[in-house]
């Protein structure tokens, strides 16, 4: 069976369109498909050749025994031997409810020697396939994000992708109740700080402020008007280039010592990243608190800074917020 299908144009990205012309007549094959819309980076025209290929797909719930039984999995993953070549494939599935999904994986026939990707430099292409199962008389929500209509059957239109449109939109509006949870956890989680460094956990340590610095990013994009998509290969364009430098200062890794998280190698130690921290937080989060009109945990401040200035003999008496 053969398909009329407008791929986008992707002269730069040979590997992303050639994965994309190979699976997708596949998965549009089966009598279930009723739609395939290409959404992320590829479908707001950003992508560059590190993105990944991320497809949702509609199916019809009616009429298929296997899919009623043990949902589209092996139906995907059938689709996606036939298009790659068995074994090409590794994916798994990142959560699956009664009616949707999500399978993310990587498709190593991607890095065989092709005249397309010559020269490209080209490894492997990574790819997410969200779908929603629905029987016939149902009405989808939208999903987020800008869509492009690869393929529709018959009698089936493509408002969809005109559900979200450009980067702004796909990003979403502000959770407020979670900007309220993320400026009462920054504390509790820099209270765990000297614990991991007196402990000598280095792995605790990194891991602890690449935490806290993951949740000062979303309350900066939340500052930013928007929110910050579950992914997180991309931080770089939801923030401010002032707002990234400031953020990139707080990098650095090296070993310290147990009771003062002093540098024995180069780079930040671990105060001196978590002190930078602070001061991104009492910069921006003040900010979010007055504008959402939320409380400022002013008291847990005052007590996790005394805690650190107890416990770490490097932490400074007074952070200056500039």
């Amino acid at each position: 069976m053969s398909f009329e299908i407008d791929f986008p144009p992707l002269v730069e990205l040979p590997a992303q369109r050639a994965f994309l012309q190979a699976l997708v007549p596949c998965l549009a094959s089966n009598r279930q498909t009723k739609g395939i819309w290409l959404t992320g980076s590829l479908a707001r025209g950003d992508a560059d050749r590190w993105s990944s290929v991320d497809l949702c797909l509609l199916l019809n719930a009616e009429g298929s025994e296997l899919l009623r039984d043990t949902g589209p999995y092996e139906e995907i993953r059938g689709a996606l031997d036939e298009a790659l070549g068995k074994g090409n494939a590794i994916c798994v599935q990142t959560g699956e409810s009664a009616v949707s999904g999500c399978l993310r994986g990587i498709d190593l026939s991607a890095i065989v020697a092709d005249e397309v990707l010559e020269g490209t430099g080209t490894s492997c292409v990574l790819f997410e396939l969200n779908w929603t199962l629905l029987a016939s008389n149902e009405s989808p929500g939208p999903w987020t994000g800008s869509l492009l209509p690869l393929y529709l059957q018959d009698g089936l239109n493509g408002n969809r992708s005109t559900d979200v449109e450009g980067k702004s939109t796909a990003l979403g509006s502000p959770d407020i109740e979670m900007i309220s949870r993320q400026i009462q956890q920054f504390w509790l989680l820099l209270a765990r700080l000297p614990a991991v460094v007196r402990r000598q956990e280095q792995l605790a340590a990194h891991a602890l402020l690449s935490e806290l610095r993951s949740l000062l990013i979303d309350l900066v994009v939340s500052l930013n008007g928007a929110r910050r998509p579950e992914a997180r290969a991309r931080i770089n364009q939801f923030l401010g280039q002032a707002q990234r430098e400031a953020f990139e200062k707080t990098l650095g890794y090296s070993q310290v010592s147990s009771r003062s998280g002093a540098v024995t190698g180069t780079g930040f130690n671990w105060v001196g990243q978590a002190v930078s921290l602070v001061v991104l937080y009492r910069w921006y989060a003040p900010q979010l608190a007055e504008i959402h009109t939320l409380p400022y945990p002013k008291r847990a401040e005052e007590s996790v800074l005394a805690l650190l200035g107890a416990e770490l003999e490097n932490w400074p008496s007074n952070i200056t917020t500039g």
